[in-house]
């Protein structure tokens, strides 16, 4: 007959509310940081036909951005805003085979000075954009019939078909800022990651054991699966939002979800939702979807445009083994001194040394991959210190740093003493804090993932 858990004490709870405030204060510092030093610039306009600032006295043959990087051209759009403040949208194309030229035909032109605006997507799946200015004085003499005849509309591919014409003064969607604050950006994609790990690691610990059906660490499974659904499915939202074209329509939003980003993130919805699905009566399979839903968030971001042969895979062993590091914290603070129902299957004892043996393994791997990505991402030794991004991996070695100490204070110092009283209070008090630094880590991942690297620079 199964037994009503043990309700947690008044001191229980409040430490826990305690931990929960420390937690959000993290997040939310985390992401402060996050917006005043936002860097966008992902993908950068290296030059342009014609030059920002150049005076023409004659129309160029047509628009020409050539970029440092890959961009996507079914989600790119330029604006030419006229002098009588009309606003005229060219269509782009691809041009070259790297992916980093797009062009445009030129309308006709009138004297006066023109606004160029123009936003694309990178190959790690950043919108970016920019906007440069050129003149035009028509050569005293010249025919304007010449300049009359480029007014006709160029053929538009099948993507642009119906693609309705920009009202004076407005630019399309796509075109403005992000709707989001950069904060906000960061926390719903950390969070999102946050319970996807959580939801992953806990059940490669308890998806064919007794511990998963622990009220405790079931109720904190499905609320984990659940919140990682809905945070993954909403950041996805919004970053089509950011980066598909208006008047596009179902071929800009199809051009998104193709895209790396796009797949990655469908692929992740679907496992996660599977698993959720699977949970009840195959925990083992619910486990090996949730780790593949964690392991597929290397097909996106930075590993995707920067060596990905070798980035991607390390990204993938990273996430892995930090899922399996941060689901045997969460087991420790969640797991009773024992089963509930009265069957003594298992003791605490015993999941906190299997847990830690896991944790050894995964934090080697964590720092061997991380090792691997730091390498490729930042480059020289000097960026470290002289670039936003640099800087910001080092927080995150600092991070790991004090993970690993607690990791080792536990091994070391509380595990063989764990059938002492009071031993297995002090294990559990040590690994809250650990949690809480591991979410710290683990949002200031989610803040690098949009940072430039100096290697994309």
């Amino acid at each position: 007959m199964r037994q009503n858990p043990v309700r947690p004490s008044r001191l229980t709870r409040r430490r826990t509310a305690g931990l929960a405030t420390s937690v959000g204060v993290s997040a939310a510092a985390v992401a402060i940081a996050a917006t005043l030093a936002w860097a966008a610039v992902h993908t950068r306009l290296e030059s342009s036909v014609p030059a920002a600032d150049e005076v023409l006295s004659s129309a160029p043959e047509q628009f020409e951005l050539t970029f440092n990087g890959p961009v996507n051209e079914a989600l790119s759009a330029l604006v030419l805003v006229t002098p009588s403040g009309d606003s005229v949208r060219v269509r782009l194309r691809g041009s070259g085979a790297d992916g980093r030229i797009l062009v445009g035909d030129v309308p006709g032109l009138e004297d006066g000075e023109y606004l160029v605006r123009w936003r694309t997507v990178s190959a790690d799946g950043h919108p970016v954009s920019g906007k440069f200015g050129f003149s035009f004085a028509r050569t005293p003499g010249a025919d304007p019939g010449d300049e009359e005849r480029v007014e006709t509309a160029p053929t538009a591919s099948p993507s642009q078909e119906g693609a309705p014409e920009v009202p004076a003064g407005q630019l399309p969607a796509s075109d403005l800022p992000e709707a989001l604050p950069g904060a906000v950006v960061v926390l719903l994609a950390g969070l999102g990651m946050v319970c996807l790990l959580g939801f992953a690691g806990l059940l490669w610990y308890c998806g064919s054991l007794p511990l998963l059906f622990e009220p405790r660490i079931s109720r904190a499974v499905r609320v984990l699966g659940w919140s990682a659904l809905l945070l993954l499915a909403a950041d996805l939202i919004r970053w089509m939002v950011g980066v598909v074209p208006s008047g596009t329509g179902f071929a800009g939003v199809s051009a998104a979800l193709g895209s790396g980003t796009g797949v990655a993130g469908l692929v992740r919805i679907t496992l996660v939702a599977i698993a959720l699905a699977a949970l009840v009566r195959h925990g083992r399979a619910a486990a090996a979807l949730a780790i593949a839903a964690v392991v597929a968030g290397a097909m996106a971001g930075h590993p995707a445009a920067i060596s990905p042969w070798i980035t991607m895979p390390a990204k993938a062993v990273h996430l892995g083994a930090a899922s399996i590091w941060f689901g045997g914290l969460l087991l420790l603070v969640l797991a009773p001194d024992g089963s509930t129902d009265g069957t003594g299957s298992w003791r605490f004892g015993s999941v906190a040394r299997a847990v830690s043996s896991a944790a050894l393994l995964s934090v080697i791997l964590v720092v061997a991959s991380g090792m691997v990505q730091s390498t490729q991402l930042v480059g020289e030794f000097g960026a470290y210190t002289g670039s936003v991004y640099g800087r910001g991996v080092l927080a995150k070695w600092g991070g790991l740093l004090v993970l690993v100490g607690f990791g080792a204070y536990h091994r070391f110092r509380l595990l063989p003493h764990l059938e002492e009283d009071g031993t297995g209070r002090t294990l559990r008090r040590t690994v809250r804090l650990e949690t809480a630094v591991m979410l710290a880590v683990v949002m200031l991942a989610a803040w690098l993932a949009r940072v430039s690297p100096p290697e994309a620079l």
